[in-house]
């Protein structure tokens, strides 16, 4: 198994967000910089996951395409799986919570900018999803815990044309 050790992956994430936090005029540009860092990435890990999985279908529905995101890709990269969660309000949308998000744990940022760099992740998941051509934005958000702590929320939202590809794959 090739694993990386924590401390080296905390390293050279944090020389990433320094990186990215010189070029940035604020919060938001910075988390765009992450996320846009992370797509690619996405995109490679598919490749990878689904060589080691030795899968040679493609998910063509979007609960078993989150699902294989959620607990095979996400217990890769992080050690454990994340929450999936159907989103309330609208029927594109879901999440992916992580209350020990691991790329939050060790970067030190200047006050002024309150930034989530699960953005990357985010970036990475969207990447994953548009590879397996699941077109999506997906957004990386900070919720504050019931009892105190907080956790980060990947929102993916699915564009329309998938919705509907969706809609024709239930009939």
């Amino acid at each position: 198994k090739g694993e990386a050790s924590l401390s080296a992956f905390a390293f050279m994430f944090s020389e990433v967000v320094d990186y990215c936090l010189k070029k940035a005029n604020d919060m938001q540009e910075l988390e765009e910089r992450l996320h846009e860092l992370g797509v690619p990435v996405g995109m490679r890990v598919l490749d990878l996951y689904c060589c080691r999985e030795n899968r040679n279908k493609r998910e063509t529905r979007i609960l078993p395409m989150l699902n294989f995101v959620a607990q095979i890709v996400w217990k890769q990269l992080f050690g454990h799986q994340a929450d999936l969660l159907k989103g309330a309000d609208h029927e594109n949308e879901y999440m992916l919570n992580d209350k020990t998000m691991l790329v939050n744990r060790f970067i030190s940022v200047p006050r002024d900018y309150p930034v989530n760099c699960g953005a990357y992740v985010a970036g990475i998941v969207e990447g994953v999803l548009r590879s397996a051509e699941f077109p999506a934005a997906a957004s990386a958000h900070t919720v504050d815990e019931p009892g105190g702590g907080t956790s980060t929320t990947i929102l993916v939202r699915f564009e329309e044309s998938v919705m509907a590809r969706e809609r024709r794959l239930e009939r």
